[in-house]
């Protein structure tokens, strides 16, 4: 594994070469993001994972580490630019991007403006760019704020109304009564609201794109934005694969790993090895979709 410094190199991120050949992934690698949480966790562990089965992938952290914001307010989308460029200079003909939950809304995002990124694998996503998050510990700590998520050449990415605590109470009374984490309906009201220039323009990605959630997001709702964007590529006659995979026994954290946050949510606890399955199955679609592109 290979680190990388904002510092030195202009991004935060671990390099993971694949430990075997595979010729379905000769010449192609992939940046995979992490969610909310602002860890090295997915960005390293998953990183390492994709590696295994022989792909290189280069685990991108886009905030919350040293030389990049503490707050996931206003953060620059230019260090996957810059990560895209080293991976280009590496011998890498082919560039995709890989997200979950808040990275699959950057995923989408970044390849709709960077040409260079050719493929994107968008796991329980937003299909529009929202506003900034307030805080980086606990969730009793966070909020919403009013400026964007995101910026772009220096320019905030126009996003979705938010601003203002969230609403706690609310979380609090479904916590009791849904015995689970429940947010859906918070950006539920946001996605409602949002403008037009919100919505992220996904027909000008420049490659085929997967799209896999849950069939019922309780933490946000992915599942819509999913059939959003699968529509509006479709829309726009999107010449490269558009996949989109639901699934029912699966919460929003649709990733291969095992971790304490799964048990937040009632379908995790009801149906453990089912989930599982799930997580496993969108990661063994995730690689025979790579293995197309």
């Amino acid at each position: 594994m290979e680190r990388f410094t904002v510092e030195q190199d202009g991004f935060f991120g671990f390099l993971h070469l694949p430990e075997r050949h595979v010729e379905a992934y000769s010449g192609k690698a992939l940046i995979v993001l992490g969610g909310s949480e602002g860890n090295e966790n997915i960005p390293r562990n998953l990183g390492a994972r994709f590696a295994r089965e022989g792909i290189a992938a280069l685990g991108l952290c886009y905030w919350n580490v040293p030389g990049l914001p503490d707050e996931l307010i206003e953060v620059s989308i230019e260090p996957i630019e810059r990560a895209v460029a080293y991976l280009r200079q590496r011998g890498f003909d082919r560039v995709g991007i890989y997200g979950i939950s808040k990275g699959g809304e950057l995923a989408l995002l970044a390849a709709s403006l960077m040409p260079q990124i050719t493929c994107v694998v968008a796991i329980s996503p937003l299909a529009c760019a929202m506003p900034g998050i307030t805080g980086n510990k606990s969730l009793a700590g966070k909020g919403l704020s009013d400026r964007s998520s995101w910026t772009w050449r220096g320019e905030p990415v126009p996003c979705a109304r938010g601003g203002g605590r969230l609403p706690y109470l609310g979380i609090i009374r479904r916590i009791v009564t849904e015995r689970q984490l429940d947010m859906r309906f918070v950006y539920e009201r946001i996605v409602e609201r949002a403008p037009k220039e919100a919505w992220i323009a996904v027909e000008r990605i420049n490659g085929p794109v997967l799209l896999a959630s849950p069939s019922h997001d309780a933490m946000w709702p992915s599942d819509e934005a999913c059939r959003i964007v699968e529509q509006r590529l479709a829309k726009h006659a999107h010449p490269f694969e558009i996949t989109r995979r639901s699934y029912e026994y699966a919460s929003h954290i649709l990733v291969p790993m095992e971790t304490p946050s799964l048990k937040l949510f009632r379908v995790e606890r009801a149906h453990p090895e089912a989930c599982r399955q799930s997580r496993e199955d969108a990661f063994t679609q995730t690689l025979a979709f790579l293995a197309r592109w």
